[in-house]
């Protein structure tokens, strides 16, 4: 029953990241397309991030309440999926005046909904995988939902490009762009359908939280700086911050600013997913080996390099080559991030712990993208250093993004320890982090 289950996720995990890759994934490429400006686009990367972490929060409690944890899980699977609908009907209205705000707000429920049964999942999958093929499993697992989602993002980027110089009078006077996206948000509400019926076969073990497992925000809060845990998350926050200030400008500085069309950022950006989740089944098996602790330090310090390494980006070679290396960053650091939750928290309280974790996380998306808009059109507008710093606002973001980044490893990265391999230098505090 339990190696059943296991394959369902896996194939409810491909077909998450088909819907992911071919519309989550390009909600902003949409809104890049339009034209709008930084703080536009920074808000279709800060809001739907910021709400989706309180969407956590508030689900922690309720996985704590229900009997059931795919009570959660499935209801909001389906959720998720008719969210798409309305957003097809965005693609009809007048973008400049009510657009924006239509799939503005849908992006916002769709995160939300994607995050509100996060809790209740990682309890569940907790459960159901052995403690010594954590690493291998989700290595696996990462890494057959990442070629679903690199192929469906690759896929739509150059269906969009093709789109973009077709005429489609009969379709309402619908752009060819729109189209397009009408064509990807339908396949996306189908492939979270096919996710959400996979989840309903998941076997869940049973669950019986005690009060006394029940601890608030405040309380993490306060502990935090005396808490292994508490001190991994706010690494990861802060490393947050640091890929905010990239992450939601790339598409609008490659197609925007630099005219490459959608399909050749697909391309770019899919050099990254490649890595990122070809790579995790070898950094999966280096953490059953040598620990997440020790996996995510080095995923963590590569990360420094990429926007100072895209400083030098001349050529879409180029940016595709830097892509590629930060694709196995990011492969070493999301794994060990998750895996790091699952070592050094009890099981009673990880529902609630990776609640309060993907709010951490998102609030550091936020702000650094908050931040990156604000460089973007406050910042100074030339720098020269030697030549190889343009005076653009995009080269100012990645200069801010290498210091939140490196900061936040000699500041916080040697402050947390090792769990997978190791046993704690002192009794954890009282709610049982480590």
């Amino acid at each position: 029953m339990v190696e059943r289950s296991l394959r369902h996720s896996i194939k409810d995990a491909a077909a998450w990241a088909f819907m992911q890759g071919a519309a989550g994934s390009n909600v902003a490429t949409f809104v890049v397309l339009e034209r709008v400006g930084l703080w536009q686009v920074a808000a279709v990367a800060a809001l739907p991030a910021l709400f989706g972490g309180l969407t956590q929060w508030a689900a922690a409690n309720v996985t704590d309440r229900v009997s059931r944890r795919n009570q959660i899980v499935v209801p909001t699977a389906v959720a998720q999926a008719l969210v798409w609908l309305p957003m097809c009907g965005a693609l009809f209205l007048p973008f400049d005046r009510l657009g924006y705000w239509v799939i503005l707000a849908g992006y916002i429920l769709y995160i939300a909904l994607g995050n509100f049964p996060v809790p209740a999942w990682q309890s569940i999958m907790g459960d159901l995988v052995p403690p010594a093929r954590r690493g291998r499993y989700f290595g696996i697992r990462n890494g057959i939902a990442g070629s679903s989602l690199m192929a469906s993002f690759f896929l739509a980027g150059w269906w969009i490009t093709l789109c973009q110089h077709l005429r489609v009078p009969g379709v309402s006077g619908l752009s060819g762009t729109s189209v397009a996206f009408l064509v990807i948000f339908v396949l996306a509400c189908a492939a979270r359908l096919v996710s959400a019926w996979y989840l309903s076969r998941i076997y869940e073990p049973p669950y019986r939280p005690q009060p006394s497992d029940r601890f608030s925000l405040l309380d993490f809060i306060r502990r935090a700086p005396r808490a292994h845990f508490g001190r991994f998350v706010l690494y990861c926050m802060s490393m947050h911050v640091g890929i905010g200030l990239v992450q939601p400008f790339l598409a609008w500085y490659l197609i925007d600013q630099l005219h490459y069309a959608p399909g050749w950022y697909a391309a770019v950006q899919t050099t990254s997913f490649l890595l990122t989740f070809g790579t995790q089944p070898l950094w999966g098996r280096l953490i059953d080996r040598i620990g997440s602790k020790r996996v995510l330090s080095i995923g963590g310090l590569m990360l420094i390099g990429v926007p100072l390494l895209l400083m030098f980006c001349r050529s879409l070679w180029q940016f595709a080559a830097v892509m590629a290396f930060e694709g196995i960053a990011l492969g070493a650091f999301q794994i060990a991030m998750v895996n790091y939750l699952f070592d050094s928290v009890t099981p009673a309280k990880r529902a609630r712990c990776a609640a309060y974790q993907s709010l951490f996380l998102s609030v550091g998306l936020a702000l650094g993208a908050a931040a990156g808009a604000l460089v973007g059109t406050h910042g100074p507008v030339h720098l020269a250093a030697g030549g190889l710093v343009g005076g653009d606002a995009f080269m100012l973001m990645l200069l801010a993004a290498t210091t939140a980044r490196l900061l936040a490893n000699v500041a916080l990265l040697w402050s947390f320890q090792e769990f997978r391999l190791s046993t704690p230098k002192f009794p954890p505090p009282k709610f049982g982090l480590h």
